[in-house]
């Protein structure tokens, strides 16, 4: 539905295709993977298309009803308005080159609304803003996975060839169809996370245009990484293993694997997501910090979520790991 709004010029629906967008949208937000997060995500979900002047936005809306308190003790369920990708991934649920134009246009919807994955926090009174997962972002400055290897610091490199040595057993199996069907191994580690959005169906692994790199034991799946190459950015989108195998040695070596990966397809770039923080950083990712904007259109009930912001945030707080030598190191021979 088009109309105007406070000056905007507004076009929400929850059919992409109506909003008839005249601007290219970068990867993730083509028509192909938003039709089919829409079909395999089973939160409701809406999106809008939004002008003013030379200024644009689009964003994702899902809705949720989340505990608001989820990096912390507490619990307390609301209804909100979630601005995200309806994807486990690190983006941001939106499209915009106005900032400020598309946050002053979400404090005008009603309810409770989260914007989440924002990269640069701005300072605002109308909104609670605070840290979320940060995501891994690991740089590729090397020209051989042998080469990723010797740049190690000698623990942080014997600590992936022990899993190596102990995955040795492993097939892998780089696929981009449904010939070996990973849902059930996706299912156990959702259920295994400490910070669960959105449930995919299985349909999405089917029909998903990305790679999977599956890893096989006495012919039967063990762990799945989900990947996808956008220009030169490699994206691990998702994972899954089988716990009744020591699962330790074999995400380590399902990450080193995606760096192989990388290194073998030409990306500058890996973005291995959030969460597991540390395992990534030992492997030579940093972060990028990620923040949330909170908003409410209840004055009181905003008011209550800035002071409360302390419960809402994500807090962390790791160790520098220095997992590459130092220029002065590097003739250090293996």
């Amino acid at each position: 539905m088009k109309k105007k709004f406070n000056g905007y010029e507004v076009v929400h629906s929850d059919k992409f295709d109506d909003l008839k967008i005249d601007k290219d949208l970068p990867y993730p937000f083509t028509k192909e993977m938003l039709k089919l997060l829409k079909q395999e995500n089973k939160f409701e979900q809406e999106y809008y298309y939004i002008k003013k002047g030379e200024d644009f936005a689009f964003f994702t809306v899902y809705k949720n009803r989340m505990n608001i308190f989820t990096y912390g003790k507490a619990k307390l369920f609301l209804n909100i308005d979630v601005v995200g990708f309806p994807c486990s991934l690190s983006n941001s649920g939106y499209v915009t080159n106005n900032e400020k134009m598309l946050f002053d246009f979400i404090t005008k919807m009603k309810g409770a609304k989260l914007i989440l994955n924002v990269d640069k926090p701005n300072i605002s009174k109308k909104y609670t803003i605070g840290n979320t997962l940060p995501t891994c972002v690991m740089k590729i400055d090397f020209k051989s996975i042998e080469e990723y290897l010797a740049s190690q610091r000698s623990s942080y490199r014997r600590r992936i060839n022990i899993a190596i040595e102990n995955c040795k057993e492993i097939e892998i199996c780089t696929i981009n169809d449904n010939s070996i069907d990973v849902y059930e191994l996706y299912l156990n580690t959702y259920n295994k996370s400490n910070y669960k959005l959105e449930k995919l169906e299985k349909g999405f692994f089917e029909n998903v245009d990305a790679t999977k790199l599956v890893f096989m034991r006495d012919n039967k799946p063990i762990g799945f990484t989900l990947v996808k190459k956008s220009d030169n950015n490699l994206i691990f989108m998702l994972c899954g293993m089988d716990y009744n195998y020591d699962t330790t040695d074999l995400y380590y070596y399902m990450l080193y694997t995606i760096v192989d990966y990388a290194l073998k397809n030409n990306c500058k770039t890996i973005d291995f997501g959030q969460t597991s923080e540390e395992t990534k950083m030992k492997l030579g990712a940093v972060l990028q910090e990620k923040y949330f904007y909170a908003h409410h259109s209840n004055a009181l009930l905003n008011c209550i979520a800035q002071l409360g912001k302390n419960f809402l945030e994500y807090k962390y707080k790791f160790p520098n790991y220095r997992v590459f030598k130092e220029k002065k190191d590097e003739s250090i021979t293996c």
